[in-house]
C-alpha cells in the first residue's frame, strides 16, 4: 500500500445512475482526492456500455494503477466486488445499499423493456421522508434517463451470480453501508454478509432509502472517512 495519508475514493453509482448519484457527498468530504466516474454509457461516458457486471469491473481495472478505495452504490458495489477480485491496488471496498446479489422482480424488467420506468419503484427507492426538493431533482434526472441503458443495468445485476464465491476470496477490509428504510435489497442482506464475511464492518443510516449517499449525505461521508482513517491506522500498525 502507497503511504499516502489519504487514499482516494473511488466512487461507483448505480444500475441508471452516473455520477451525479453522488453529488450531496463533495462538499462534506473536504479534499480533492476522489474520482466520481460515469460507467461506460453512462453520464457523460460515451463508451458502449457493457452487458455484464464482469466486463464493467475489467473496463475499469485498466484504468487503476495507484491505490484507490472502491465505494460502490447498489450495482456499483457488484462491481466493486469484481473489481476488488482482479485489481491488487483496489485496497478497500464500500458496498453502498448493496450486497454480493441483487436480484431484480421479473415484473420491473419487463416494464423496462417495453420503456416504461414504474412510479412505484421509482418512490420505493427513497425514504419516506426524503426532501421533497431533492426528490424533485431526482425525478427531473429519471426523464433524462435512457430506459434502454437502465434495462440493460438491471438485467446485468439479474444475471450476476458469482458475488459470494468473489467475496469470500477478498482479503481487504469492507463496510457495508445501509439505510435503515432502503426497500430495494433484502431485510437479510447485513446478517448474510456478515454470515459470509466475518470481519465486514457495517452500518446503518438512520432515516435513509437506497440513496443514502443523496439522502443523508454528510452522514454518509462521516462513515467512509471513518473507514478509510481505521484501514490506514490499522495498515501503519502491521507494518
Amino acid at each position: 500500500m502507497a503511504n499516502n495519508q489519504n487514499i482516494p475514493f473511488l466512487f461507483i453509482h448505480g444500475a441508471g445512475g452516473s455520477s451525479t448519484k453522488w453529488r450531496n457527498v463533495p462538499p462534506f468530504l473536504n479534499e480533492d482526492s476522489a474520482t466520481f466516474l460515469d460507467l461506460p454509457g453512462h453520464g457523460q461516458n460515451r463508451s458502449i456500455c457493457a452487458s455484464t457486471i464482469e466486463e464493467f469491473a475489467s473496463v475499469l481495472s485498466k484504468d487503476i494503477q495507484d491505490d484507490v478505495i472502491v465505494v460502490g452504490h447498489s450495482m456499483g458495489g457488484l462491481i466493486g466486488l469484481e473489481l476488488a477480485a482482479i485489481n491488487e491496488n483496489v485496497k478497500g471496498l464500500i458496498l453502498v445499499c448493496s450486497h454480493y446479489e441483487m436480484p431484480v422482480h421479473p415484473s420491473l424488467l419487463e416494464k423496462l423493456s417495453e420503456g416504461i420506468f414504474p412510479l412505484n419503484f421509482f418512490h420505493a427507492s427513497y425514504a419516506k421522508n426524503v426532501d421533497e426538493e431533492l426528490l424533485r431533482e431526482e425525478m427531473e434526472e429519471l426523464e433524462l434517463l435512457s430506459l434502454r441503458t437502465a434495462y440493460s443495468d438491471f438485467e446485468c445485476c439479474n444475471k450476476y451470480k458469482n458475488g459470494k464465491e468473489v467475496l469470500n476470496q477478498l482479503n481487504i477490509p469492507i463496510l457495508a453501508i445501509y439505510g435503515s428504510e432502503d426497500r430495494l435489497i433484502s431485510k437479510d442482506a447485513r446478517e448474510k454478509l456478515l454470515h459470509e464475511k466475518h470481519n465486514a464492518y457495517t452500518t446503518t443510516i438512520e432515516g435513509s432509502g437506497h440513496y443514502a449517499a443523496l439522502e443523508k449525505a454528510q452522514l454518509f461521508t462521516q462513515q467512509i472517512v471513518n473507514f478509510r482513517e481505521k484501514l490506514q491506522y490499522n495498515y501503519q500498525n502491521t507494518k
